[in-house]
């Protein structure tokens, strides 16, 4: 391969090494915000190299075949080495900046929302309360108030339906032959 390829190759290569840099602190950044504990820092650091992993694969195969030399290795570290060196630090602040705009942002949504529904839902609010309310209780009232009635009447009702299946079950067996 000529020198000039190589040069090229090596400069793709400190690119993607650059962009791994930038996945690192926008996943330190993630991470540090959702304070993550052992299993969910496992699982998410599993994740982000797999991730990188096919990211750098691909972009390894788009910029020189996929071809493994040593200035690759060079470049892929050195790249990585100086994004986080040099622009870590601004990178995670923008990050976190961001995820706390982002946070802002849904929780304002959220209010807006909130008061959405309130508004939406008062007018419903307004017929519940001046017409369910009141036929509730009257309905709770009418209820009490047929629970006193059963209480003063004793339980005539209940004994006159015992009589009744005493009497029908004495003419189903005149009725029924035996046996």
């Amino acid at each position: 391969m000529p020198l000039a390829d190589q040069i090229t190759v090596f400069a793709w290569t400190l690119a993607i090494g650059m962009l791994a840099g930038l996945c690192y602190e926008i996943y330190r950044a993630v991470s540090d915000t959702l304070r993550l504990r052992r299993v969910g820092t496992f699982t998410a650091d599993l994740i982000f190299w797999l991730f990188l992993t096919a990211l750098a694969f691909f972009l390894l195969v788009k910029a020189n075949y996929g071809q493994l030399r040593l200035y690759v290795f060079i470049g892929l570290l050195l790249g990585a080495f100086l994004f986080v060196r040099f622009l870590g630090d601004i990178a995670y602040t923008v990050v976190r900046w961001f995820f706390r705009l982002a946070g802002r942002m849904l929780r304002l949504v959220t209010l807006l929302l909130y008061y959405l529904w309130k508004a939406v839902s008062f007018p419903f609010r307004i017929i519940i309360i001046t017409v369910v309310f009141p036929v509730r209780v009257a309905g709770v009232g009418l209820g009490r108030a047929g629970r006193s009635a059963g209480r003063l009447a004793g339980r005539p009702v209940g004994s006159l339906k015992g009589r009744i299946r005493l009497a029908a079950e004495k003419i189903l067996k005149k009725i029924t032959p035996p046996g």
